[in-house]
Protein backbone atom coordinates (compact mmCIF):
# COMPACT_ATOMS: atom_id res chain seq x y z
CA UNK A 1 0.00 0.00 0.00
CA UNK A 2 1.40 3.35 -0.84
CA UNK A 3 2.63 6.03 2.17
CA UNK A 4 0.54 9.03 1.78
CA UNK A 5 2.65 12.11 1.28
CA UNK A 6 3.49 13.65 4.98
CA UNK A 7 1.86 17.19 5.46
CA UNK A 8 4.19 20.29 4.53
CA UNK A 9 4.38 23.24 6.70
CA UNK A 10 6.34 26.04 6.28
CA UNK A 11 9.09 27.13 8.67
CA UNK A 12 8.74 30.31 10.02
CA UNK A 13 11.38 33.19 8.77
CA UNK A 14 12.48 34.67 11.82
CA UNK A 15 13.30 32.65 14.87
CA UNK A 16 15.16 35.56 17.64
CA UNK A 17 16.90 34.83 20.52
CA UNK A 18 16.92 37.75 22.68
CA UNK A 19 18.80 38.02 26.26
CA UNK A 20 19.48 40.83 28.71
CA UNK A 21 18.33 44.26 29.46
CA UNK A 22 20.82 46.15 27.42
CA UNK A 23 19.87 49.92 26.96
CA UNK A 24 16.44 51.59 28.20
CA UNK A 25 16.02 55.42 26.46
CA UNK A 26 13.67 57.85 27.17
CA UNK A 27 12.84 60.21 24.68
CA UNK A 28 10.83 63.49 26.05
CA UNK A 29 10.70 67.05 24.37
CA UNK A 30 14.00 68.03 25.48
CA UNK A 31 15.76 64.93 23.81
CA UNK A 32 16.55 61.08 24.49
CA UNK A 33 17.90 60.03 28.05
CA UNK A 34 19.30 57.06 27.80
CA UNK A 35 20.87 54.40 30.91
CA UNK A 36 22.54 50.87 31.05
CA UNK A 37 21.79 50.64 34.90
CA UNK A 38 18.77 48.70 34.57
CA UNK A 39 18.61 44.98 34.87
CA UNK A 40 14.48 44.13 34.32
CA UNK A 41 11.32 45.18 32.57
CA UNK A 42 8.26 43.97 33.10
CA UNK A 43 5.71 44.63 31.09
CA UNK A 44 1.64 44.20 31.99
CA UNK A 45 -0.94 44.85 29.11
CA UNK A 46 -3.91 47.00 29.90
CA UNK A 47 -7.27 44.96 28.54
CA UNK A 48 -10.61 46.12 28.46
CA UNK A 49 -12.63 42.97 28.35
CA UNK A 50 -16.16 43.07 27.48
CA UNK A 51 -17.96 39.72 28.60
CA UNK A 52 -19.58 36.93 25.98
CA UNK A 53 -22.86 37.04 25.84
CA UNK A 54 -25.12 33.44 25.40
CA UNK A 55 -28.53 32.55 24.11
CA UNK A 56 -29.88 29.72 26.29
CA UNK A 57 -33.25 28.32 25.21
CA UNK A 58 -34.76 25.92 27.55
CA UNK A 59 -31.55 24.74 28.96
CA UNK A 60 -29.69 24.79 25.16
CA UNK A 61 -27.34 27.14 23.99
CA UNK A 62 -28.54 28.30 20.50
CA UNK A 63 -25.64 31.12 19.86
CA UNK A 64 -23.29 33.16 21.99
CA UNK A 65 -21.54 36.50 20.67
CA UNK A 66 -17.56 35.64 21.87
CA UNK A 67 -15.63 38.06 24.54
CA UNK A 68 -13.51 40.56 23.23
CA UNK A 69 -10.29 42.12 24.76
CA UNK A 70 -9.02 45.42 23.36
CA UNK A 71 -5.30 46.44 24.70
CA UNK A 72 -6.06 50.08 26.15
CA UNK A 73 -2.32 50.02 27.05
CA UNK A 74 0.77 48.67 29.25
CA UNK A 75 2.14 49.17 32.48
CA UNK A 76 5.89 48.94 32.75
CA UNK A 77 7.90 47.86 36.11
CA UNK A 78 11.60 49.11 35.33
CA UNK A 79 14.05 48.00 37.69
CA UNK A 80 17.12 49.62 37.90
CA UNK A 81 20.22 48.81 39.98
CA UNK A 82 21.01 52.79 40.45
CA UNK A 83 19.54 56.03 42.00
CA UNK A 84 19.28 58.26 38.76
CA UNK A 85 17.50 61.49 39.61
CA UNK A 86 17.15 62.75 36.38
CA UNK A 87 15.29 59.48 35.60
CA UNK A 88 13.05 60.60 39.12
CA UNK A 89 12.24 64.06 37.62
CA UNK A 90 11.26 63.04 34.34
CA UNK A 91 9.12 59.95 35.78
CA UNK A 92 7.45 62.29 38.52
CA UNK A 93 8.68 65.74 38.44
CA UNK A 94 10.15 67.61 41.05
CA UNK A 95 13.39 69.77 41.19
CA UNK A 96 16.84 69.12 40.70
CA UNK A 97 20.00 70.84 42.62
CA UNK A 98 23.61 70.73 40.63
CA UNK A 99 26.39 72.61 42.14
CA UNK A 100 27.42 74.85 39.91
CA UNK A 101 30.90 74.21 39.80
CA UNK A 102 31.60 70.45 39.29
CA UNK A 103 28.25 69.62 37.99
CA UNK A 104 27.55 67.20 40.98
CA UNK A 105 23.49 66.36 41.56
CA UNK A 106 23.37 67.72 45.25
CA UNK A 107 19.65 67.31 45.94
CA UNK A 108 16.73 66.47 44.75
CA UNK A 109 13.14 67.40 45.64
CA UNK A 110 9.93 65.12 44.74
CA UNK A 111 6.45 67.78 43.80
CA UNK A 112 5.04 69.20 46.76
CA UNK A 113 2.07 67.45 48.04
CA UNK A 114 -1.03 68.63 46.53
CA UNK A 115 0.38 70.55 43.76
CA UNK A 116 -1.43 68.54 41.23
CA UNK A 117 2.51 68.64 39.55
CA UNK A 118 3.57 65.42 37.40
CA UNK A 119 6.06 64.62 35.24
CA UNK A 120 6.87 64.68 31.67
CA UNK A 121 5.19 62.56 28.79
CA UNK A 122 7.81 60.62 27.23
CA UNK A 123 8.69 57.68 24.73
CA UNK A 124 9.98 54.85 26.31
CA UNK A 125 12.30 52.52 24.46
CA UNK A 126 14.01 48.84 25.75
CA UNK A 127 16.63 47.21 23.77
CA UNK A 128 17.83 43.84 24.51
CA UNK A 129 20.69 42.08 22.49
CA UNK A 130 20.26 39.41 19.83
CA UNK A 131 22.91 36.35 19.23
CA UNK A 132 23.55 33.69 16.99
CA UNK A 133 24.65 30.12 17.36
CA UNK A 134 28.04 31.06 17.72
CA UNK A 135 27.25 33.20 20.73
CA UNK A 136 28.23 36.67 18.61
CA UNK A 137 26.17 39.50 18.83
CA UNK A 138 24.02 39.91 16.06
CA UNK A 139 21.61 42.92 16.23
CA UNK A 140 19.23 44.51 18.49
CA UNK A 141 15.59 44.48 19.36
CA UNK A 142 14.31 47.82 20.20
CA UNK A 143 10.88 48.02 21.49
CA UNK A 144 9.06 51.51 21.87
CA UNK A 145 6.46 52.45 24.24
CA UNK A 146 4.49 55.72 23.49
CA UNK A 147 2.93 57.91 25.89
CA UNK A 148 4.33 56.92 29.04
CA UNK A 149 3.89 58.51 32.18
CA UNK A 150 5.33 57.73 35.65
CA UNK A 151 4.06 56.70 39.17
CA UNK A 152 5.17 58.98 41.98
CA UNK A 153 7.32 57.08 44.01
CA UNK A 154 9.23 56.30 47.26
CA UNK A 155 12.64 54.45 48.36
CA UNK A 156 13.17 52.49 51.04
CA UNK A 157 16.69 50.82 52.48
CA UNK A 158 18.39 47.84 54.08
CA UNK A 159 21.25 46.87 55.63
CA UNK A 160 23.93 44.70 53.84
CA UNK A 161 21.79 45.61 50.61
CA UNK A 162 22.06 47.70 47.96
CA UNK A 163 19.04 50.14 46.79
CA UNK A 164 17.55 48.86 43.48
CA UNK A 165 14.74 51.44 42.57
CA UNK A 166 12.04 50.40 41.36
CA UNK A 167 9.74 52.64 38.45
CA UNK A 168 6.51 52.24 37.60
CA UNK A 169 5.23 53.37 33.84
CA UNK A 170 1.99 53.27 32.10
CA UNK A 171 1.65 53.67 28.57
CA UNK A 172 -1.22 54.38 26.93
CA UNK A 173 -1.20 54.64 22.93
CA UNK A 174 -2.97 57.36 21.04
CA UNK A 175 -6.07 57.23 18.95
CA UNK A 176 -4.67 54.85 15.69
CA UNK A 177 -1.19 54.38 17.36
CA UNK A 178 0.16 50.60 17.93
CA UNK A 179 0.86 49.81 21.86
CA UNK A 180 4.23 49.20 20.95
CA UNK A 181 6.74 48.66 17.93
CA UNK A 182 9.38 46.09 17.36
CA UNK A 183 12.48 47.06 15.33
CA UNK A 184 15.99 45.54 14.85
CA UNK A 185 18.90 47.86 14.56
CA UNK A 186 22.32 46.74 14.21
CA UNK A 187 24.30 49.40 16.74
CA UNK A 188 22.67 51.00 20.30
CA UNK A 189 22.69 54.62 20.36
CA UNK A 190 25.86 56.22 21.53
CA UNK A 191 25.27 57.28 25.62
CA UNK A 192 27.14 60.69 26.11
CA UNK A 193 27.76 62.97 28.79
CA UNK A 194 25.97 66.02 27.42
CA UNK A 195 23.54 65.91 24.16
CA UNK A 196 25.47 65.72 21.10
CA UNK A 197 23.77 66.20 17.31
CA UNK A 198 24.64 62.25 15.81
CA UNK A 199 26.15 61.73 12.04
CA UNK A 200 24.05 60.56 9.22
CA UNK A 201 25.88 59.39 5.88
CA UNK A 202 23.67 61.30 3.01
CA UNK A 203 24.59 59.32 -0.04
CA UNK A 204 22.64 61.13 -3.75
CA UNK A 205 21.73 58.68 -7.07
CA UNK A 206 20.11 60.57 -10.14
CA UNK A 207 16.18 60.72 -10.00
CA UNK A 208 14.05 60.47 -12.83
CA UNK A 209 14.03 63.69 -14.33
CA UNK A 210 16.57 66.76 -14.36
CA UNK A 211 17.32 68.56 -11.32
CA UNK A 212 15.67 65.11 -8.85
CA UNK A 213 17.69 63.58 -6.79
CA UNK A 214 17.24 60.29 -4.62
CA UNK A 215 18.55 60.71 -1.19
CA UNK A 216 19.66 57.39 1.25
CA UNK A 217 20.56 57.81 4.55
CA UNK A 218 22.68 55.68 6.42
CA UNK A 219 21.41 54.33 9.31
CA UNK A 220 18.31 54.49 9.11
CA UNK A 221 15.72 55.82 11.08
CA UNK A 222 16.08 54.54 14.83
CA UNK A 223 12.59 54.70 15.84
CA UNK A 224 9.18 54.27 14.21
CA UNK A 225 7.72 57.42 14.93
CA UNK A 226 11.10 59.78 13.80
CA UNK A 227 11.07 61.74 11.42
CA UNK A 228 13.64 63.25 8.52
CA UNK A 229 13.81 67.06 7.50
CA UNK A 230 16.11 68.29 4.68
CA UNK A 231 17.15 71.34 3.26
CA UNK A 232 18.64 72.39 0.11
CA UNK A 233 21.32 75.11 -0.33
CA UNK A 234 23.85 76.59 -2.32
CA UNK A 235 26.47 76.33 0.38
CA UNK A 236 26.26 73.20 3.11
CA UNK A 237 23.71 74.98 5.84
CA UNK A 238 24.65 74.04 9.22
CA UNK A 239 23.16 71.59 10.73
CA UNK A 240 21.21 72.03 14.39
CA UNK A 241 21.81 71.47 17.53
CA UNK A 242 20.83 68.60 19.32
CA UNK A 243 17.00 69.06 20.40
CA UNK A 244 16.48 72.29 18.07
CA UNK A 245 12.87 71.65 16.97
CA UNK A 246 12.85 71.75 12.85
CA UNK A 247 9.03 71.15 13.01
CA UNK A 248 8.83 74.87 13.31
CA UNK A 249 11.52 75.93 11.08
CA UNK A 250 11.15 77.39 7.75
CA UNK A 251 14.70 76.35 6.65
CA UNK A 252 13.56 72.61 6.90
CA UNK A 253 10.89 70.32 5.07
CA UNK A 254 10.05 67.25 6.08
CA UNK A 255 10.49 64.18 3.97
CA UNK A 256 9.53 60.58 4.16
CA UNK A 257 12.42 58.77 3.56
CA UNK A 258 11.18 57.92 0.12
CA UNK A 259 10.29 61.10 -2.54
CA UNK A 260 12.77 62.41 -4.95
CA UNK A 261 14.26 65.94 -3.85
CA UNK A 262 15.16 69.07 -5.51
CA UNK A 263 17.98 69.37 -5.79
CA UNK A 264 20.68 70.84 -8.91
CA UNK A 265 24.25 70.14 -9.00
CA UNK A 266 26.66 71.89 -6.74
CA UNK A 267 24.19 72.46 -4.26
CA UNK A 268 24.18 70.80 -0.80
CA UNK A 269 21.44 68.58 0.63
CA UNK A 270 21.40 68.05 4.28
CA UNK A 271 18.84 65.69 6.20
CA UNK A 272 18.46 65.77 9.86
CA UNK A 273 16.70 62.49 11.69
CA UNK A 274 14.18 63.74 14.28
CA UNK A 275 12.04 62.43 17.08
CA UNK A 276 8.44 62.69 16.41
CA UNK A 277 8.03 66.19 18.54
CA UNK A 278 10.43 67.73 15.07
CA UNK A 279 13.62 67.72 17.82
CA UNK A 280 17.10 67.24 15.74
CA UNK A 281 18.68 63.87 16.46
CA UNK A 282 21.36 62.76 13.61
CA UNK A 283 22.08 64.64 10.91
CA UNK A 284 24.59 65.16 7.64
CA UNK A 285 24.86 66.46 4.23
CA UNK A 286 26.26 66.04 0.85
CA UNK A 287 26.90 68.17 -2.74
CA UNK A 288 25.12 67.25 -5.68
CA UNK A 289 27.81 66.14 -8.11
CA UNK A 290 27.77 65.43 -12.19
CA UNK A 291 24.58 62.90 -12.25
Amino acid sequence: MAKANAKQVRKAKAEIATIDCTLVTISTLDGEFGFDTANQIQVEPQIDTQDNITLIVKGILRAQKPAISVITGNQITLTDNLFNPELVKILQGGTITVDSETGDVMAYSPPISGSGERGEVFELNAYTTQYDSAGLVVRYEKITYPNCQGVPMAFGSQDGVFRIPEYTINSAPKSEEPPYTIEYVRALPALVDEFELGTLTVALAEGSASGKVVATVTPQKNSFFNRYFYNVGAAAITLPLYGIDLSINAQWTEWDGVAEISAEEDQYVSIVEANQHGRALAGGAVIVSNQ
